[in-house]
């Protein structure tokens, strides 16, 4: 998987996000659906690659002041390392940007919030 994430970096960096990223793209949602049991994953994998694919370029920016290119890289060195919490938490907001929705906090992490605020 590495290895994939690493090839799909290097073309960014030679040629920019072109078709050749989507299809690099398209090869690491495959490895992710033979190989691991994260369906989110797979799906936001499908989610870049069809915004490349109709914009032409990587338009879910989470990292303020940086281009597509380097919202792009960033997504997948999380993914690079999804098992880390602090990765997945960081994919969770990703996820919310590429389809456009509020993250929801669980009560319990409310509560505890709340909890620590006040003591």
């Amino acid at each position: 998987m590495k290895q994939h994430i690493e090839a799909i970096k290097k073309t960014i960096d030679k040629e920019g996000i072109n078709t050749k990223v989507v299809e690099q793209l398209m090869e690491l949602r495959e490895w992710f659906k033979a190989n691991l049991n994260e369906p989110g994953y797979v799906r936001m994998l499908r989610l870049a690659y069809e915004n490349i694919q109709e914009k032409g370029t990587y338009t879910f920016l989470y990292l303020e002041d940086e281009d597509g290119a380097a919202n792009l890289k960033y997504f997948l060195d999380l993914l690079s390392d999804y098992h880390n919490k602090y990765n997945k938490d960081e994919l969770i907001d990703v996820r919310h940007v590429m389809e456009g929705t509020e993250r929801e906090y669980e009560e319990d992490e409310e509560e505890t919030d709340d909890a620590e605020q006040t003591a």
